[in-house]
């Protein structure tokens, strides 16, 4: 499978051809103004490096991208343990984007109401920032509906690269084994770690 390093370049150069077609086709298909255009396209093309990058489908990996999160990494363990790698839940093109972004949004409201417990147990009162959050996030959905689509497909998208390349490989592999020319399967350096269902906590 294509490294870490490959992943992002690939990322990188499907966000830059999504750039020019995302602006014509908002300002001359949909009938944007520029400036709409534009917005809408950084929105996208920004959620699009997002999701490869830092959201990537090898999330179920003990790898590299985790340590991107520095030391949060590790929120993803859980998520490590739970899916399986290279699975529909991690490398499906639509449904396993939306469910890492669940999942870390689930993770951050568990993690602030735990601390307004703390915070309880301690006898001192701090506003309830769970139900903040997740208040703030319905009504800036609901206020920006426009943008939130663009976030939406830009965010399956930046994954969509990194499992499309995933599966040429693998298929380019097959048809190779047609004509007798056999590839040695081997995860050894995908991603900068040996495949192996370990997870360090």
């Amino acid at each position: 499978m294509p490294d870490a390093r490959t992943h992002d370049l690939i990322t990188v150069a499907s966000g830059a051809v999504m750039a020019p077609v995302s602006y014509g086709y908002l300002s001359e298909t949909m009938q944007r103004g520029h400036a709409d255009a534009v917005m809408l396209t950084l929105w996208l093309v920004g959620s699009h490096l997002v999701s490869g990058i830092l959201f990537s489908p090898d999330l179920d990996l003990d790898s590299k991208i985790d340590n991107r999160w520095g030391v949060f990494y590790w929120i993803w363990r859980p998520y490590m343990r739970i899916i399986p790698h290279r699975h529909f839940f991690s490398h499906s093109l639509i449904f396993s984007p939306l469910l890492r972004l669940a999942y870390f949004y689930l993770v951050v409201t568990l993690l602030l109401f735990f601390w307004v417990w703390v915070m309880a147990q301690l006898g001192l009162v701090v506003p309830d920032y769970h139900m903040q959050l997740y208040q703030y996030m319905r009504a800036w959905l609901s206020a920006n509906p426009e943008v939130s689509v663009a976030v939406l497909f830009g965010f399956c998208t930046g994954s969509a690269a990194h499992t499309i390349a995933d599966w040429s490989v693998t298929n380019g592999q097959r048809f190779l084994r047609i004509f007798g020319i056999r590839i040695t399967r081997s995860y050894r350096g995908h991603d900068g770690s040996i495949h192996q269902r370990r997870v360090r906590w």
